[in-house]
């Protein structure tokens, strides 16, 4: 169906009863492809909002169908019998200029006259669904069937007869339901650009995908979005939820409409728990309506027996509820968090207890699963905490770890102060620095903020996981001397990460000297871990056990920081091919342990530094796209990712990635320090010389600091001696490094130049393996021109085969991943 053109009069009636068209209209594709031609019977079933009277009105404006007369037959807003119906039909026939064909009882009559007036005669019934009597569906199937110069079109909300009987005995007839009409993410676009509310590629398709593709809701959420700064569309719910009432009141039958939005309020649902919401008596109506949901797409299937709403209705509609009834929303939330909590989806307990405003079940399901939350969704635990009374924040030993160190969205200052003073010693159960609060410990307080600590680490939150370390030793009593030695290995395993070697080495002295019980796994890790880091970055000898210690299974993840420090030291003696082989059966074999976050990115980092090492750039490129999205959050597998840019050839994603260096170096040096040594070489090489200086100085007064000179070996030794030129304490501290006499691990970077348009062009077709003559014709240049791009394309890319210049091209991006 080609779109109507705007004309002025399009959007008006044409006298024939056709109702407007909106100015914005976008039919799906497959009404389009449908409704190329005028067949003897037409059939819309879809609820409200789904265009089908608009859609009827655009399709018979074309110029394009035959000749024909056009009668649109409204039908009264009540129950309409047999007999009213054709009389109904019969008086349009006639305003439309037909003779009377006198009382019609079932259609013949206005068939003859069709066929006695030699022209097409169109017959659009409008709302369908108020016609009581269904054996008028039959009679309009064969009054289609045997006139050929009649054609009926049917509008309706309700599935009726007529759909199946068109199918089975009809095979001209065209039958467009719901799924019909949905638009996609694209004509979302195009119908926001009509409306005059243009939206990204993006927006679109999460509009199109929260609203289940409805063009009546989508023509709403577009009319009444707010946007951001960005221009992006902020859904107004409260007109979505208004239309949506509408929706369901047509949905619904005998008073039973509450059973839609109650099913909105788990996040999906099985018929199984349909009835453990709705109630049994219910069951049988809610089984109806469920198919009537699915066929009007207000349900999705999540998988076999599953179903959901579109997320967009889903909210639309448990504001319905919450308005409504909102007793029974806050007790239907209370019994599905109960079920999930039951099946242990804790994540999706937490939201219904929130929701329930049932503030003893939140607190169980707080205590009950809180590390599985504070991993899965720091955000959504903190945000439940709000929920919870200061009371209940201070009953219990869990509630006061996670009141203190999850509720709060920023670390404390007194502790960052600290930090950045290398974090002085203190005595367990004392404290020479202001403290959080005042109140008194119940006992096993320092016992949860241990195993706090222990969460935060895996979740790659060292500075959190080193304050949860800290505050467990300052809250422990000299009784608890084992959990307190502990928390002090916590501490300086966290400041060796984070950097601060000076307070790890006060505080390793100090756990080493406490009375020697069995030490717990994060001493185990840290007596070697530690002392690892210090030589490893004081350029000094590293010693490592042969053996990995024994840890329990919770905890084998640490093991992962033992294999970070001795990845790093054997980078330097030469035989980094074998390490990463090494490290790659590592990894395989100890894919069924559990997992952590931190475990995971420490040994990409160290794989994608090996694999730089031996110059397999685009297999570092590919493990750290396998670590996913959040790669870029966790700040030493950025850091790594950042050199991987720099040693690509990717001057200016090294670049982007490495702008927050200043901002974390106070407490993470580390990062920084990693961090600014590429910035230093990026901007060099693109000819930034005063960003160069200000990164390299940053370095200089890291390292002076902290006394880390390793970093400094991880980058390209020429660039940094050029931008040291005019720096004297950097100039002095790169003197130093020659004084250690220990070589950097990594070959030379790679230095790319921009390829043009058409370079990237070529580039691209020696990706699809052709001969240059056949790439000359695709390309409609002459051949001298393509081997002198291809030339030119290699120089770019400092390589010197087709084979190099498709792997480099890959690793920047100029060419898909090859599969």
């Amino acid at each position: 169906m080609s779109r109507p053109s705007h004309r002025t009069d399009q959007h008006r009636g044409d006298g024939q009863g056709l109702p407007r068209v909106p100015a914005a209209f976008t039919p799906s594709p497959t009404v389009e492809r449908a409704l190329e031609v005028l067949p003897p019977l037409v059939v819309f079933q879809a609820p409200r909002g789904y265009g089908k009277t608009t859609t009827a009105s655009a399709w018979l404006r074309r110029p394009d169908l035959p000749d024909h007369d056009l009668v649109w037959v409204g039908l009264p807003p009540r129950a309409v019998a047999r007999d009213e119906f054709w009389a109904e039909v019969r008086d349009a026939v006639v305003r439309a200029g037909y003779d009377d064909p006198g009382p019609v009882l079932d259609g013949r009559d206005v068939g003859r006259a069709a066929q006695e007036r030699f022209r097409h005669l169109v017959i659009v019934v409008d709302s369908f669904e108020r016609v009581v009597d269904e054996s008028v569906d039959e009679e309009l199937v064969e009054l289609a069937q045997r006139h050929a110069n009649l054609h009926i079109v049917l509008l309706t909300r309700a599935l009726r007869p007529v759909v199946a009987l068109a199918r089975a005995i009809a095979p001209e007839a065209v039958v467009l339901q719901a799924a019909d009409f949905v638009l996609t993410g694209e004509q979302t676009r195009q119908l926001g650009e009509e409306l005059g509310v243009p939206v990204t590629e993006k927006a679109a398709a999460e509009l199109c995908a929260g609203l289940a593709g409805w063009p009546g809701l989508l023509r709403v959420a577009l009319l009444t979005a707010s946007f951001t700064d960005e221009g992006e569309p902020v859904v107004d719910l409260f007109s979505i939820a208004d239309y949506l009432r509408i929706v369901l009141q047509d949905l619904a039958v005998d008073g039973v409409d509450a059973v839609l939005t109650s099913l909105a309020v788990p996040e999906s649902f099985t018929p199984e728990l349909a009835e453990q919401l709705v109630g049994a008596e219910n069951i049988e109506a809610t089984e109806s309506i469920l198919v009537r949901m699915r066929r009007a797409g207000l349900l999705v299937t999540r998988g076999e027996g599953e179903f959901a709403y579109p997320p967009i209705l889903r909210d639309a509609a448990n504001l319905l509820l919450r308005e409504d009834d909102p007793a029974r929303y806050w007790r239907l939330n209370a019994d599905v968090a109960r079920l999930c909590r039951a099946s242990g989806r804790m994540s999706q307990a937490l939201e219904h207890a929130v929701r329930s405003q049932d503030a003893a079940l939140l607190a169980e399901v707080v205590e009950e699963s809180w590390p599985q939350l504070l991993a899965a969704d720091r955000d959504k635990l903190r945000e439940a905490l709000t929920h919870l009374q200061p009371e209940t924040l201070a009953g219990t030993p869990t509630m006061i770890a996670l009141r203190d160190h999850v509720a709060p969205g920023e670390l404390p200052r007194w502790f960052l102060e600290a930090v950045q003073s290398d974090l002085p010693v203190i005595a367990p159960g004392s404290s020479t620095l202001a403290i959080a609060h005042d109140e008194a410990d119940q006992p096993g307080v320092a016992r949860t903020m241990l195993e706090l600590a222990h969460v935060l680490l895996g979740e790659a939150d060292v500075l959190g996981a080193s304050f949860a370390c800290y505050d467990a030793v300052r809250r422990g009593t000299q009784d608890e001397y084992t959990l307190v030695r502990e928390a002090g290995a916590g501490v300086a395993l966290t400041t060796a990460l984070l950097g601060h070697l000076d307070a790890a080495d006060r505080w390793m002295d100090w756990v080493l000297a406490r009375p020697d019980p069995p030490p717990g796994p994060l001493e185990t890790v840290a007596r070697i871990v530690v002392p690892a880091f210090l030589q490893l970055d004081r350029l000094a000898d590293v010693d490592l056990p042969a053996e990995p210690p024994d840890l329990p299974e919770a905890h084998q993840w640490l093991e992962t920081l033992i294999v970070y420090v001795w990845v790093n030291r054997s980078l330097h003696l030469g035989n980094p091919a074998e390490v990463l082989g090494d490290v790659e059966q590592y990894r395989d074999r100890n894919r069924h342990r559990p997992s952590t976050w931190l475990g995971d990115t420490m040994l990409a980092t160290a794989l994608i530094d090996l694999c730089i090492a031996t110059d397999q750039l685009a297999r570092a490129r590919e493990i750290g796209t396998q670590v996913g999205p959040r790669r870029w959050e966790s700040g030493l597998l950025r850091a790594a990712l950042a050199r991987l840019a720099l040693y690509s050839g990717d001057d200016q994603l090294a670049l982007d990635v490495t702008k927050d260096a200043p901002a974390v170096a106070p407490v993470r040096p580390r990062v920084a320090l990693k961090l600014s040594l590429v910035r230093t070489v990026a901007a060099h090489r693109t000819g930034q010389r005063a960003l160069a200086q200000e990164a390299m100085h940053l370095a200089t007064r890291i390292a002076e600091r902290t006394g880390m000179l390793r970093p400094f070996l991880l980058v390209p030794r020429a660039d940094l001696e050029n931008v040291a030129a005019g720096l004297p304490h950097s100039r002095a501290l790169l003197e130093k490094l020659d004084e250690a006499a220990v070589a950097g691990p990594f070959p030379e970077a790679v230095r790319v130049e921009p390829l043009s348009g058409r370079e990237i062009h070529v580039l691209r077709e020696l990706a699809t393996g052709r001969p240059v003559p056949i790439m000359a014709r695709r390309l409609f240049v002459s051949e001298s021109t393509v081997k002198t791009q291809v030339r030119s394309i290699y120089r770019k890319l400092g390589v010197h085969s087709r084979a190099e210049a498709l792997e480099r091209g890959r690793l920047l991006g100029l060419l898909p991943p090859q599969e």
